[in-house]
């Protein structure tokens, strides 16, 4: 390999010249002392020097070769006399140095400096820096030629390395997104790679390279603390320059970059004077970033802010009062007969009302206030800078004014109401927790008062919500701990007096309150949405004690509209039946009116699909709806409950007719008709009279525990055959009547209180 330009001086080229003369022949004793001392030490330098010298003749063969070969090739130099240049070198390099030696050789160059690989005695390869020189007596005649080997192993090595690096930046440069930045602090000038031109949509000359077109930028909201932090670093604050920040782009546009530099010179007082770094396009993990944070804030349905949001912006209200005085003000929001929708049209109808209901909360406040999402169909406002009543009671009926207008829901027109609890806070108010308490209560009251309309908190509403809310809390904990139990009431056959059937009754023993009655909780459960795993539970936990009841005796489960609006009720009755073991025959499932009022199209088609598992379904609480004559022409029920309202009055003519009339009914139909609520010997004997089938009430049993549930069957075999046995229980003895609550997923108010 030919490198440009000779380095060898005159002086050195004497110097390898004078120590091959003295080394050829001995000192001829005519030379004067003074050449003698010259010569001798042009040998000393020759020997000791670090490099290998060689003298060649004009055919280029080594006829001196100085002792630092043995340390840079490992041979002796004897053993390299008269070899030619050749012999050593790469193959690979060969042809390429035979070429500057025929170039030596022919007179074409004087000087040469050349790099190859020569082969060490041990076998490998050693790069080599050689220079030669043409040398000529003091005729002007060419002698032969002196060069200087110096073994570069180590300088190629890391040449290598260094040439290797800047690949590999260079790659990375080119196939990255990075935008490189070079700044002269001293000129204000900033070298820009094409990538970073390329990543704001700019050519190169479309923009000026200075520091000032820089900051013009940058986004002004990221323009103060990008520059905070450049200056931190130029005064050695920060070992780095590093930020995240927008810059725009050519288009209108912003990407976001993260920055990063570090000063690479400073004057000698340490000031810096030049700065480089690297623009990286973050555009995409900042969205993303930004996406997360959103849908951690906000309401995946409506984009309204949610709890966690609400609850943030509340204590910010707070805070800002205290500071500054003023007000702000909170309304509790809960939609009126949303439900119905929801279930009478389906859950994509009722999330479409909920997104337009969103807007219109929105579009009835400021800018600068908030509407948030918290759950359902519970939303919370808080308006802020609220200075009076007046102002808030005017934006309430402007909520429900708007919230009230008709909605088109795929053709089908809808309308809901709200509710509203308003509560007013100021900088010396009770904690957030506190004061949306008290917008809660307030709601509580607006609804109690007949729902669509708003009410202010004062302080002497606490008392009965605050009831309210513990149990609500106490009946979660009992989900979870599973204080619920079933009770049996039996449902007798008229004419033979014996067991049919059992109806499950739920149960809750509160550890501290003790009994809660059904009127209490099951309302609250329905209103919570507990009801649901309650129901599931009800009907695993029946017909699992029922399949170790003999015979063909069956087991009553109410199931609820809230089951049947929601998909997979036929899963869940029958992974019930396939736990427990129970013949699908003796469930009988028993629905009200208001399960066929929310969608009757849908809820007879999942009837069917249950009544093709074979389980039986029964209508409960028959006559006290406007339409339950159209439900019997829908389904072919198994069973007709009449209500007891009927049953009570039986003695009446015209109640008696109407009884009559339904058992008619279930004749032609084939249901079996059942009398619920048969407390006296009278009431039994008229039920018997106008044709019932079957009979349920105190006459017979109370709800019973389902360990006396066999004990009954059997007592009542061994009475039946006493004509008398119904007025075995006194009148007196009754407890009074009371109505509970059905329609529940699985479960029932007792039909009287338990004694």
């Amino acid at each position: 390999m030919l490198v440009s330009g000779a380095v060898t001086t005159g002086a050195n080229v004497t110097l390898m010249m004078r120590a091959a003369l003295a080394k050829r022949r001995p000192l001829s004793s005519g030379k004067s002392s003074a050449v003698q001392e010259m010569e001798q030490l042009y040998k000393l330098l020759a020997d000791n020097t670090t490099d290998i010298v060689v003298w060649l003749e004009l055919d280029v063969r080594r006829r001196f070769i100085s002792p630092a070969v043995r340390t840079v090739l490992g041979y002796e130099p004897e053993a390299l006399l008269g070899t030619h240049p050749l012999d050593t070198v790469h193959p690979t390099e060969k042809d390429e140095f035979r070429r500057i030696l025929d170039d030596l050789v022919q007179g074409k160059h004087e000087e040469a400096l050349t790099v190859q690989r020569y082969r060490h005695k041990a076998g490998h390869w050693v790069w080599v820096e050689a220079s030669f020189k043409l040398t000529r007596d003091s005729s002007g005649r060419p002698t032969g030629y002196v060069a200087s080997l110096r073994d570069i192993s180590a300088r190629r090595a890391a040449e290598e390395a260094l040439r290797l690096s800047e690949e590999r930046l260079s790659l990375a440069l080119d196939s990255g997104s990075d935008g490189l930045w070079d700044l002269d602090l001293t000129t204000g000038e900033i070298e820009l790679s094409s990538h970073w031109f390329d990543m704001l949509g700019y050519r190169a000359n479309e923009i000026v390279p200075h520091i000032n077109t820089w900051h013009h930028l940058v986004h002004p909201e990221d323009a103060e603390r990008s520059r905070r932090l450049f200056l931190d670093h130029l005064a050695g604050l920060t070992p780095a320059y590093e930020c995240e920040y927008r810059l725009r782009r050519k288009s209108g546009g912003y990407v976001w970059t993260l920055a990063r530099g570090k000063a690479v010179a400073r004057d000698q007082n340490g000031r810096a004077l030049r700065v480089v770094g690297t623009h990286i396009d973050i555009t995409r993990r900042k969205e993303a970033e930004l996406k997360i944070a959103h849908m951690a804030n906000h309401d995946a349905l409506t984009g309204l802010p949610n709890r966690a949001l609400f609850r943030e912006r509340l204590d910010d209200a707070l805070a800002a009062a205290r500071r500054q005085g003023g007000g702000f003000t909170i309304l509790a929001c809960d939609l009126d007969r949303f439900k119905t929708v929801n279930d009478s049209l389906g859950h994509p109808a009722g999330d479409e009302l909920l997104r337009i209901i969103a807007k219109r909360l929105t579009s009835a406040v400021r800018d600068t206030d908030t509407v948030a999402r918290l759950s359902g169909d519970e939303f919370a406002i808080i308006l802020s800078t609220t200075r009076d009543a007046d102002s808030a009671r005017a934006t309430a009926r402007r909520i429900i004014d708007i919230v009230g207008e008709p909605v088109d829901l795929c053709g089908h027109s809808a309308c809901v109401g709200v509710s509203l609890g308003i509560v007013q806070g100021c900088g010396v108010s009770d904690g957030a927790d506190g004061l949306f308490r008290q917008a809660d209560i307030a709601l509580y009251r607006a609804k109690k008062a007949g729902r669509n309309t708003f009410c202010f908190y004062d302080d002497g509403m606490g008392s009965d919500v605050s009831e309210r809310t513990l149990l609500e809390l106490d009946l979660r904990d009992a989900v979870m701990r599973s204080e619920f139990l079933l009770h049996y009431q039996p449902i007798v056959d008229a004419a033979s007096r014996t067991v049919r059937a059992f109806e499950a009754l739920m149960r809750w023993t509160h550890p501290v309150r003790g009994t809660i009655p059904p009127t209490e909780f099951i309302p609250l459960a329905e209103e919570t949405g507990l009801i649901v795993a309650l129901g599931s539970w009800a009907l695993h936990e029946a017909c699992r004690e029922a399949a170790s009841w003999p015979g063909d005796l069956r087991v009553a489960v109410n199931v609820s509209a809230v089951q049947f609006a929601r998909p997979g009720l036929e899963k869940v009755v029958g992974d019930a039946l396939s736990a427990s073991g129970l013949p699908a025959h003796r469930l009988e499932l028993e629905i009200t009116e208001s399960v066929l009022m929310s969608d009757a199209e849908s809820v007879v088609a999942c009837l069917h699909r249950l009544r093709d598992l074979g389980v039986r379904i029964a209508l409960d609480d028959f006559g006290t709806g406007y339409s339950s004559l159209s439900y019997l022409r829908r389904f072919p029920f198994d069973k007709i409950k009449i209500d007891r309202s009927f049953i009570r009055d039986i003695s009446d003519g015209n109640t008696a007719a109407i009884v009559r009339a339904i058992v008619g009914l279930g004749e032609r139909t084939g249901a079996t008709i059942t009398a619920e609520g048969v407390e006296t010997a009278e009431q039994f004997e008229g039920v018997c009279r106008e044709g019932c089938n079957q009979v349920q009430g105190y006459l017979f049993s109370e709800p019973l525990r389902a360990s006396r549930v066999m004990n009954f069957v059997e007592e009542l075999a061994l009475r039946s055959s006493t004509p008398s046995f119904v007025c075995a229980r006194s009148t007196a003895a009754r407890p009074p009547s009371t109505r509970s609550p059905r329609g529940i997923a699985g479960v029932s108010g007792a039909r009287r209180p338990a004694s």
